[in-house]
């Protein structure tokens, strides 16, 4: 076990926004461009899917998922619901066995640990047991009236995702961070990697999300047509979460810089999720025509629909850019990364919350692997 040097405290003002309206360049924080190297190992919101395991092919979704003009039905949604799940479960068999020595603890005291996740492990076990930081923290970590490691877990990062993770000690600090994350007074930011080179310095992107009915369990912007598509389906046909309405999701960029990847455009940023839908943050860069370099799911080619659900027409009208990455730079940005079987570009880098039970104020980051 280890206990990170690399951990800083930093404060960060977030502004507020409503609609998406990218703020004009202030050039107060001037973005500079440069040079970046293919990190070895980073965090992804998206439990992204493996292309490179084998048994993928069998239960792989048809390519022209975008194209269907057929009837939506039952039967249709769930089949494609199981074929991604299946897919998702080998994704998750593939996660990996952590040591002791394994485990970088930022922060530790009698309720809570603060540790930097690596990618590639899932946070809990899941129905299949399968290899868990929740699991390894547990048998290495003294706890109190906790009997497994999923009971010390008050929120998750993805399989592939790494970065800051808060974890509870205590039932006590169970209760109280589940409050907490509850009523998203928990401070977290993200620092990615995305394909072009975004105009703006900062901006926000106000786009609401809900379920794909063509790509489920994935998300995708709501439009009136998705809507619409679905009115004749009941939750006993194909549960409840496919028939939820539009959520509104508010997410909020900053330019760090503006780099190249392989001799391809590529803009750093930090990412706030507003609202903490789930996996807002991918589609909306997915929309936005900036991606994620290495998103297999909601980036090109990937497993959910491309641009976020949205025709050219319906981007132009709702999320105007005329700086989006084009399709060529998406692919060869991928394939860069895909090569040497990284995860996605994003990684839970900040993290502030109010202790549960001394109610004092922790802020931590660490630095990106990227």
């Amino acid at each position: 076990m280890k206990f990170s040097t690399s951990a800083t405290l930093f404060a960060i003002a977030i502004s507020g926004g409503a609609a998406f309206a990218p703020s004009q360049p202030s050039f107060r924080r001037p973005a500079t461009t440069s040079t970046t190297a293919i990190h070895s190992s980073v965090e992804v919101v998206v439990e992204a899917p493996s292309e490179e395991t084998p048994q993928v092919e069998v239960v792989k979704v048809e390519a022209d998922k975008e194209a269907y003009k057929g009837p939506i039905t039952a039967e249709y949604i769930n089949s494609r619901l199981e074929a991604q799940l299946a897919k998702l479960r080998l994704k998750d068999q593939t996660s990996k066995q952590l040591e002791k020595e394994d485990l970088v603890i930022i922060h530790e005291d009698k309720n809570v640990l603060v540790i930097d996740k690596p990618s590639g492990v899932l946070t809990v076990p899941g129905k299949e047991n399968n290899p868990s930081l929740a699991e390894t923290v547990h048998k290495h970590i003294k706890t109190k009236d906790l009997p497994t490691g999923d009971h010390m877990v008050v929120h998750r990062l993805g399989m592939d995702t790494s970065g800051l993770i808060i974890m509870a000690k205590t039932k006590n600090a169970v209760r109280e961070l589940n409050g907490v994350f509850r009523e998203r007074k928990v401070d977290r930011k993200y620092e990615a990697l995305v394909a072009g080179h975004i105009e703006m310095d900062d901006g926000i992107i106000n786009l609401p999300v809900m379920r794909d009915y063509r790509c489920p369990p994935y998300v995708r912007i709501s439009t009136n047509d998705h809507q619409w598509a679905l009115v004749d389906l009941t939750a006993a046909d194909v549960g409840k979460k496919i028939l939820e309405g539009p959520k509104e999701s508010i997410t909020k960029y900053e330019v760090v810089s503006r780099e190249f990847l392989q001799g391809q455009p590529v803009t750093r940023v930090t990412l706030t999720s507003i609202t903490g839908r789930y996996h807002q943050i991918n589609v909306h860069l997915a929309a936005f025509g900036h991606p994620i370099i290495g998103d297999n799911v909601y980036g090109i080619d990937g497993d959910a629909l491309p641009n976020g659900g949205l025709t050219e027409a319906e981007r132009n009208e709702l999320i105007p850019n005329s700086s989006r990455a084009d399709d060529e730079t998406q692919v060869l940005l991928n394939e860069s990364v895909n090569a040497k079987e990284l995860p996605p570009c994003i990684h839970a880098k900040y993290i502030k919350f109010t202790h549960p039970i001394t109610k004092k104020e922790f802020e931590f980051s660490t630095e990106s692997p990227f």
